[in-house]
């Protein structure tokens, strides 16, 4: 179901292990934020599987590159710009299990996604409570919400950005990303009917991944001048009026229910 997905483990110079998710993009590269490979002395991926303890994938690579704009001295601490991209020590090949995702487009880097269906997925802990990840891939849907309103319930005007976005519980106010899941994708059916990755997992409510509030994401978009210099390939592209189809994902937004959950915290 989610044959794009990589778990990412990241050893730093102090040999402190840490675990994230990430998306497959290209037979040689991969996207994740740059909390995940910042100060990383070595990265082990795997692909392929529901089961991280059975992967059909392994790879090691120390070849990675974060946003410019990142501070990699600050890594600890949510910062914008938390995207990074890296290289697989040799081309991958693709088949049922393994399979890349292509990221939003430029033209949609500003997108409005209020009110969209999204889904995501990872390997990150179910619960706040401290522990271990999911050794077993779990997904969510999550609906979009305002930039206006994510600013609102952080109020953190350093963090949520035009390159962000953010998303919210679906259904369930469980619903979210947690701890472990920085890098994961977030996906929606795009115009042409095609599955486009337009987020980058970033950044959970201090209160909670159980809150009820959103879930922080950098919008790949914003990034396609970038990631076309240091792979060399063109990942942007654009929508002809004859792919558009028109979507059944959006839901009704419920702003104010967001902001009555902060209250409650």
């Amino acid at each position: 179901q989610f044959p794009y997905m990589m778990y990412l483990r990241g050893v730093n110079i102090h040999g402190h292990i840490s675990s994230c998710g990430g998306s497959i993009i290209h037979q040689s590269w991969g996207v994740t934020s740059a909390r995940c490979t910042a100060n990383r002395v070595n990265l082990m991926i795997r692909a392929g599987m529901v089961n991280i303890n059975q992967p059909r994938l392994y790879l090691e690579t120390n070849v990675y590159f974060t946003a410019p704009e990142y501070m990699d001295e600050l890594q600890p601490i949510n910062q914008p710009h938390d995207i990074s991209v890296v290289r697989f020590p040799q081309a991958i090949t693709f088949n049922n299990f393994i399979q890349p995702i292509r990221l939003m487009r430029s033209a949609d880097m500003n997108r409005n996604c209020a009110g969209v269906r999204m889904t995501t997925s990872g390997w990150g802990t179910t619960t706040d409570l401290v522990g271990a990840g999911s050794d077993t891939l779990n997904w969510t849907h999550l609906v979009g919400v305002t930039n206006f309103v994510c600013l609102l319930v952080f109020n953190n005007a350093f963090i949520v950005r035009d390159s962000t976005i953010c998303a919210g519980p679906y259904n369930i106010t469980s619903q979210s990303i947690c701890s472990g899941d920085s890098g994961v994708p977030l996906t929606v059916v795009d115009d042409d009917g095609r599955l486009s990755q337009v987020g980058v997992g970033s950044f959970v409510s201090g209160f909670g991944c159980g809150a009820g509030l959103p879930n922080g994401f950098v919008r790949p978009g914003h990034y396609h001048t970038w990631i076309r210099q240091v792979t060399g390939i063109n990942f942007d592209w654009n929508l002809s009026a004859a792919d558009a189809v028109k979507s059944s994902d959006v839901v009704p937004q419920k702003p104010l229910k967001m902001l009555e959950l902060l209250k409650k915290h």
